[in-house]
């Protein structure tokens, strides 16, 4: 009995932890070489670092910002402009499967990469009355 229940004990912690998304903290040289070689489709909330912009260059973008200009980088980026005041800070929503976003750690920017698949479908959702 007491090895049944402990059978079923590791299966259940297996199956849990299958669904828990995979979390990683970056630097900003593997974050944007991460977003050059990885990413093929953004959807972007907020304005990134120029650096970061630079790296989604060339890639399907979907661009949603408050009442901030497009930069340079965003020319062919489809705009969606939820207006009010500038948004501070964003994230990015990375092929259906990535949330990229940026934190602050004792002054330092740490950048996040979080492969959940539920996680960005949620936030499309959010988003998905204002983007069509």
């Amino acid at each position: 009995m007491r090895r049944a229940l402990l059978s079923l004990v590791v299966l259940l912690g297996l199956a849990l932890a299958q669904g828990l998304p995979q979390v990683r903290e970056v630097d900003e040289d593997t974050f944007y070489w991460f977003v050059v070689n990885q990413v093929r489709e953004a959807f972007v909330v907020g304005l990134p670092p120029e650096r970061i912009g630079d790296a989604l260059k060339g890639k399907r973008i979907t661009l949603v910002l408050g009442s901030e200009k497009p930069p340079a980088w965003a020319k062919d980026a489809k705009v969606v402009r939820l207006g009010g005041t500038p948004f501070s800070g964003g994230f990015i929503l990375a092929d259906g499967r990535w949330f990229l976003g940026r934190k602050v750690e004792r002054g330092k920017a740490i950048w996040v990469i979080v492969d959940s698949p539920q996680v960005v479908a949620v936030l499309r959702g959010y988003f998905s009355l204002v983007v069509k």
